[in-house]
């Protein structure tokens, strides 16, 4: 005997679209869109000391959104580079205020960038489960100051021209792959159209699709292996928050106060944009950056045939332990005082830094003449 289907049933089948006619693609992405719906996080992941990761994100957007404007009157050709930057900046409506948000928050992310490293460190988030999040955090430290380096040209001001002169000549001394790297950037024996041309190519286009790739690992390894609880390790009772729109709220309020704030700054005080370029004008010494101040201060003390050291060797080794250091501690304990070699290390290598940095200041903007 056959089943007559019910009045409530024939009502559901009008209302609800047949599932065997719908495209795998389509039941995907519904799928998609409810668990994200339905999903929880920690309540503690909107705690303020969580705050550098949606700052990040946000600032990233504004990177993104900036550099697209940005592109649109950009030309990568020597000269008309340096004329359609500044006809960005001083000839169109709010380009001063573009170009002073794609700069500042640049300097801001780093900041962000390395404030969140360093509280994943204290408290100990690179522990096991968690090693591939410590680990995809650490190349995205890797490819930001890139976009950096890369985007330093694209003005062809006098500044960007010779601080990527000086900076292919520390690449240079890298051994084996220096030479190989440079002539890969530079194209060529001068730094001309296709070497703005190659890092125009790599800032807009080949890092952006490195990075997004870096974030999406990231945020898999988050959903996988969580967020870090309590230093303590009792997280029985952790409450829960909804990814929306507890989360989503809160990155679009971050994303919004950013946008403004920056805004304002670069209203306050454009970014700078120096004279042309001129490849003739040996003379011109460019004045680090402060995120790089150490660094160049590193290859100041360790000169000639030993500035390896320090521009490969010292900064290689850092970057090293930074990323092997879920396999030096291995230890389950998190709570900083019972880490005391991690702690005392990390604080010896940021005094140390700091100290480059500030003999890299007073040499380059107290002391210019000495």
């Amino acid at each position: 005997m056959t089943a007559t289907p019910s009045r409530d049933e024939n009502a559901m089948a009008n209302v609800l679209p047949d599932m065997s006619e719908q495209k795998p693609s389509d039941l995907c992405a519904r799928g998609g869109i409810a668990q994200l719906l339905q999903a929880e996080v920690p309540a503690d992941g909107i705690c303020w000391h969580r705050f550098f990761g949606a700052l990040q994100l946000a600032l990233i957007g504004l990177l993104f959104l900036t550099g697209v404007l940005m592109a649109l009157a950009y030309t990568p050709v020597p000269g008309t580079a340096y004329d359609s930057v500044d006809y960005f900046q001083f000839s169109l409506p709010f380009g001063d205020v573009v170009r002073g948000v794609h700069h500042y928050a640049w300097n801001l992310l780093l900041m962000a960038m390395g404030l969140h490293l360093l509280r994943a460190l204290v408290v100990g988030a690179y522990k096991a489960p968690r090693q591939p999040v410590w680990i995809s955090g650490v190349l995205f430290l890797l490819v930001l100051p890139l976009f950096i380096i890369t985007g330093d040209l694209l003005p062809w001001d006098q500044k960007g021209y010779w601080s990527t002169q000086v900076r292919f000549s520390i690449i240079g001394s890298i051994p084996v792959v220096g030479d190989f790297l440079v002539q890969l950037f530079r194209g060529g024996p001068l730094t001309g159209i296709v070497a703005l041309t190659r890092l125009y190519v790599l800032h807009i286009l080949l890092l952006p699709c490195a990075l997004v790739l870096l974030i999406g690992l990231h945020m898999y390894f988050l959903a996988t292996r969580g967020l870090s609880g309590p230093v303590s390790g009792n997280a029985a009772q952790r409450p829960k928050a909804p990814f929306m729109p507890a989360i989503v709220n809160r990155g679009l309020a971050v994303f919004l106060l950013s946008a403004i704030v920056l805004a304002l700054v670069a209203w306050q005080w454009p970014a700078a944009l120096g004279d042309p370029a001129d490849p003739t004008d040996s003379a011109f010494i460019p004045r680090p950056e402060w995120w790089v101040l150490s660094l160049n201060q590193l290859v100041a003390i360790f000169k000639g045939p030993f500035m390896v050291i320090g521009s490969a060797i010292i900064p290689g080794g850092i970057v090293f332990l930074l990323g092997a250091l879920p396999f030096l501690d291995r230890a389950p304990e998190r709570r900083p005082s019972k880490r005391m070699g991690v702690m005392l290390a990390a604080a010896a290598v940021i005094a140390a830094l700091t100290a480059l940095s500030v003999m890299g200041y007073v040499e380059h903007f107290v002391r210019p003449g000495h």
